[in-house]
């Protein structure tokens, strides 16, 4: 098999493949009764493989750096540590913690437009979070408090808009792809010019003339 061939197979094998582990985890997940051991690696499986087609879509249209992307994939399974003070009884069972809102989402963004050193791995947090929540809203009660703390009203969705989005991820991807779709990709986080120092050359000073001897006459 030729090279191109073979990355023609991967760029259609990678979208098919996540989009089929996404679903099938999703729906083990569904299927498990409720356990931290139990359900808690299939769900951050499927949040993890729902992030990577996300941003596998996402990079057709804009070019950022790794950093980005492994930020956007750690934050989409990390943020579900904010449900340890849950499990120890330190907060209520009946809803998720006010971490899991668009409010967190809005710090990381903050901290990317103010930081230029860690703007790509910010900004790379806020996404993966952004994808996370977009499941979560599939997940059924008790729903995700997406504007707390404007608003105490979890949000909900059915499984079609789960579904739905996984349709959505994978033939954005397989359809730009193939056609290469867009020409050019938006380029993010563009490094700074490196500053260039004037160098300021200075004429040596000048030496003192040497007297010239005259010659003695013998």
């Amino acid at each position: 098999m030729r090279l191109e061939e073979l990355g023609s197979v991967r760029a259609w094998a990678w979208p098919i493949l996540l989009g089929g582990v996404a679903l099938g985890f999703d729906a083990a997940d569904r299927s498990v009764p409720f356990g931290l051991l139990s359900r808690g690696p299939l769900d951050e499986v499927a949040h993890l493989a729902t992030a990577a087609l996300g941003l596998m879509a996402l990079a057709c249209f804009t070019d950022a750096p790794r950093r980005f992307y492994v930020a956007a994939l750690v934050a989409s399974v990390a943020i579900d540590l904010d449900h340890i003070p849950v499990y120890l009884g330190l907060l209520p069972q009946d809803q998720r913690p006010i971490t899991h809102s668009l409010a967190t989402v809005v710090v990381f963004a903050v901290a990317a437009a103010a930081s230029r050193r860690h703007r790509a791995v910010l900004a790379g947090a806020a996404a993966g979070l952004v994808l996370h929540f977009a499941r979560d809203i599939a997940e059924g009660p008790p729903g995700v408090r997406m504007l707390w703390p404007l608003q105490q009203t979890a949000s909900t969705a059915s499984y079609r808009w789960f579904l739905g989005m996984i349709i959505v991820f994978t033939a954005v991807r397989l359809v730009l792809v193939s056609t290469g779709l867009p020409r050019t990709r938006v380029r993010l986080f563009q490094p700074p010019n490196p500053s260039r120092s004037v160098l300021q050359v200075q004429d040596p000073p000048p030496q003192p003339a040497r007297p010239v001897r005259e010659p003695q006459a013998p």
